[in-house]
C-alpha cells in the first residue's frame, strides 16, 4: 500500500496517497518508463538540476511513443467513437479503436518511423552544435589572450535593459544576449527544422542563464537538451503527418467513421473542478445536442482523461496502484497541447467538427495578460457555444473522487482535490464573462448546482445567453466565491470552509461582477419560473413584490439581494415592463428548475 499511510484505515479523507508521487516510484511514471523515453530518472533530474527546466521536460521520447501521443490526438480529433451508456463506455471504445489501428496499421512500421526519427535527430543535433559553435561557445576570451571587460548582468538583457556596456571587447554576458536576439529574428524567415532548433536553443540558453546567472556547460550538453525539446515536438508533428495515411488506411478497412466537417461548429464545454461530475452532464449534453437538431455522433469527444488508461496499464502497478493517475498525469498534458496544436491546424484548414469538451486544464481557467481573451481554448473554434459551469461543494468532490478511485482505479489526493477546487472557482468568474461579452459569437451559458445524489438531474442555478442572465439561485453564485476560500490543509469535511468565510456578504464579488459587467440581470423563482426582479445596467428596473419577498426570507439569498440593491421598490414593482415567465422547454438548459410551474400572483 501507500507509505505512510499503511496502518490507517483508507477512506475519502485518509485515500492512503500524497499529491506529490514518491520518489521511489517515478520510475513507474509513463514519463521515466525505458520503454517510452531514452532518458533515465536520475539523468532528467540532473539535467533539471543544471538548467532550471522541470525535469519531465527534459526527458526524450522514444520515436514509438510520440507514434502513441499523435494517434491519440488524431482519434480523439478526427474519428466519432461511440460513447455508450455508461461512464466507462467512451473510454473502452476509444481505446479498443486507438488499440486496432495502432497494431494492425501502424506497427508494421515502427522501423521506418523510426529511422526517420533518428535522422530527424542527428540533423536536430548537427545544427545545435554548429548554432552554439558559431559564436556563443567558442574558445574561452582568456584562452585567446584577450582579457573581458566586467560582466554585464544576463538578468538585465532579460529584463530589456537600455544600459550600454563600457567600451571594449564584448562580454560573454552581452555576446549571450545579442545571440538570443538574433536567434529569435532569425526564426520567423527560417525553415520549419532549423526554426524548432532555434527555438530550443532560445528556451535552453535562456532557463541555463537565468539558472547560473550566465550560460555554463559545454555544447554538447547543451545541445543535448535543445535536440530533447526538438524531437519531442517538431519529431512529434512529423511523425503525427507520417501516421495519417496509416489511420485513413484502418478507417476505410474497419469501417470507422470521420467526422464531417462543420462550416458552423457547434462547441459544448464543461467546466468545474476535479470530481465534480463534468462526465456526468455528457448524457443531458447528448439530449441537448437531439434538442437543437445536431447529431450527436457528429461530435469529438474531448475527453483526455480517457487516454489514461492506454498510457499506462494500471495492473502492473503493484502497491503504487492509487497513484495511476499521477503516474500519466505529465505526460497527458503534453498530448494534451498536442491536441490543441493540431485542433488550430485543423481550424486554419477549415476542417473543423463540432466539439464536445470535458477536461480540466490548468491554463483553461488562467487568462494570459499578453493573449486575447479565450484563445488559448478550444472553444475558440465554435460558431454557437455552450458553457456549462459545475458548483459542486468541495467536500463532495472529495468524497467522489474516492468513489471513482475505487470503481476505476483514479485515486487523488485530498490536498490535490481541494488546491483544484480553488483554482477552478477563482478562475471560473473570468473565464464566465470571457465568453458570455463576446459580440462575435452566440453563446449559451449555465451554472448547473451538482451537489444532489449521483443519479438526480443536476439543479439549474442560472442561464442565459451572451450579455442576459437569469439567476434561479442567488445561494448557489455566491458559492463561487465561497468555494475558493477554503482550507486545502482539511482532513475532513468540516475544516473545509475556513472560520470566517461563510458570510454571505463577503462572498457576493461574483454576483456584484454579474450586475455591473452584463446588461441585464434577472432574478426568478427556481421552483416556478416566475421573475421577481429585474437589473438593467446594474439598476433595478421592475420587481414583483410577493416572490421577491418570498426570496428575501431566504438569509443567505437577501445578502446577496442587498448587496445589489434589489429591494421592494413601489415604482419599479408597478413598471408595466415585467420579464415573462421562463419556461424549461424554451430553454437550451440541461439542469431542473421550475419543477412547480405556475401563473405568479405578484
Amino acid at each position: 500500500m501507500c507509505a505512510d499511510a499503511t496502518d490507517q484505515q483508507f477512506g475519502p479523507w485518509n485515500p492512503g496517497l500524497k499529491s506529490q508521487l514518491p520518489r521511489e516510484y517515478l520510475p513507474l511514471s509513463t514519463m521515466y518508463r525505458p520503454e517510452n523515453v531514452l532518458t533515465g530518472v536520475e539523468e532528467a533530474a540532473e539535467l533539471g538540476d543544471f538548467c532550471g527546466l522541470p525535469a519531465h521536460k527534459l526527458v526524450m521520447f522514444r520515436a514509438e511513443r510520440l507514434i502513441v501521443h499523435e494517434l491519440l490526438v488524431r482519434v480523439t480529433a478526427d474519428l466519432a467513437v461511440p460513447d455508450g451508456s455508461k461512464y466507462e463506455d467512451l473510454g473502452i471504445n476509444f481505446r479498443q479503436t486507438t488499440s486496432i489501428i495502432l497494431d494492425k496499421y501502424i506497427s508494421p512500421h515502427f522501423a521506418e518511423i523510426s529511422e526517420r526519427y533518428e535522422q530527424l535527430r542527428k540533423q536536430a543535433q548537427a545544427c545545435a552544435i554548429e548554432e552554439l559553435s558559431r559564436e556563443l561557445l567558442p574558445l574561452s576570451a582568456d584562452a585567446a589572450g584577450v582579457a573581458e571587460p566586467p560582466a554585464r548582468s544576463w538578468f538585465s538583457w532579460l529584463a530589456g535593459s537600455q544600459e550600454k556596456p563600457a567600451q571594449g571587447p564584448e562580454t560573454s554576458e552581452d555576446r549571450q544576449a545579442r545571440v538570443v536576439g538574433e536567434w529569435r529574428a532569425r526564426r520567423a524567415g527560417a525553415a520549419p527544422l532549423e526554426a524548432a532548433c532555434l527555438d530550443a536553443l532560445i528556451k535552453i540558453v535562456t532557463a541555463v542563464a537565468g539558472k547560473r546567472g550566465r550560460l555554463v556547460g559545454d555544447r554538447e550538453l547543451i545541445a543535448r537538451m535543445a535536440v530533447t525539446l526538438v524531437c519531442n515536438d517538431y519529431g512529434s508533428r512529423m511523425i503525427g503527418e507520417a501516421i495519417e495515411s496509416h489511420i485513413l488506411e484502418a478507417v476505410e478497412a474497419e469501417g470507422f467513421r470521420l467526422l464531417p466537417v462543420q462550416a458552423k461548429p457547434v462547441v459544448m464545454n464543461v467546466k468545474g473542478a476535479s470530481a465534480a461530475g463534468k462526465s456526468t452532464m455528457r448524457p443531458l449534453q447528448k439530449k441537448l445536442a437531439q434538442r437543437i437538431n445536431v447529431p450527436w455522433d457528429d461530435f469529438a469527444l474531448i475527453s483526455p482523461d480517457i487516454w489514461r488508461k492506454f498510457l499506462l496499464d494500471y495492473d502492473t502497478l503493484g502497491d503504487a496502484y492509487k497513484y495511476a493517475g499521477t503516474m500519466s498525469g505529465h505526460e497527458l498534458e503534453i498530448i494534451d497541447k498536442k491536441l490543441d496544436r493540431y485542433m488550430a491546424a485543423k481550424a486554419a484548414d477549415g476542417r473543423m467538427s463540432h466539439l464536445l469538451i470535458d477536461r480540466f486544464r490548468f491554463d483553461s481557467f488562467v487568462l494570459e495578460p499578453d493573449r486575447e481573451e479565450g484563445s488559448n481554448l478550444l472553444t475558440r473554434f465554435g460558431d454557437l457555444i455552450y458553457m456549462f459551469f459545475v458548483i459542486t461543494p468541495p467536500d463532495a468532490t472529495v468524497e467522489r473522487a474516492w468513489q471513482r478511485g475505487l470503481k476505476f482505479g483514479r485515486y487523488k489526493a485530498v490536498d490535490d482535490l481541494l488546491d483544484h477546487n480553488v483554482e477552478a472557482f477563482t478562475g471560473m468568474p473570468d473565464l464566465f464573462f470571457t465568453w458570455a461579452l463576446r459580440a462575435d459569437k452566440r453563446v449559451h451559458f449555465e451554472f448547473l448546482d451538482n451537489s444532489v445524489p449521483i443519479g438526480e438531474l443536476p439543479r439549474t442555478v442560472a442561464f442565459g445567453w451572451n450579455d442576459e442572465i437569469n439567476i434561479l439561485d442567488v445561494s448557489r453564485m455566491i458559492d463561487v466565491d465561497r468555494f475558493r476560500k477554503i482550507n486545502i490543509n482539511a482532513d475532513s469535511p468540516r475544516e473545509v470552509y475556513a472560520e470566517g468565510t461563510d458570510e454571505p456578504a463577503d462572498n457576493i464579488a461574483f454576483l456584484k461582477q454579474c450586475a455591473e459587467r452584463l446588461p441585464v440581470v434577472n432574478f426568478a423563482d427556481w421552483q416556478t419560473g416566475q421573475p421577481y426582479a429585474r437589473l438593467e445596467g446594474g439598476m433595478q428596473t421592475w420587481c414583483g413584490k410577493k416572490l421577491l419577498k418570498q426570496a428575501q426570507a431566504d438569509t443567505v439569498t437577501r445578502a446577496g439581494l442587498d448587496a445589489l440593491g434589489v429591494c421592494i421598490d413601489d415604482v419599479a414593482c408597478t413598471s408595466s415592463d415585467a420579464p415573462a415567465c421562463l419556461l424549461p422547454e424554451k430553454t437550451h438548459t440541461l439542469g431542473a428548475w421550475a419543477p412547480q410551474i405556475a401563473v405568479s400572483t405578484a
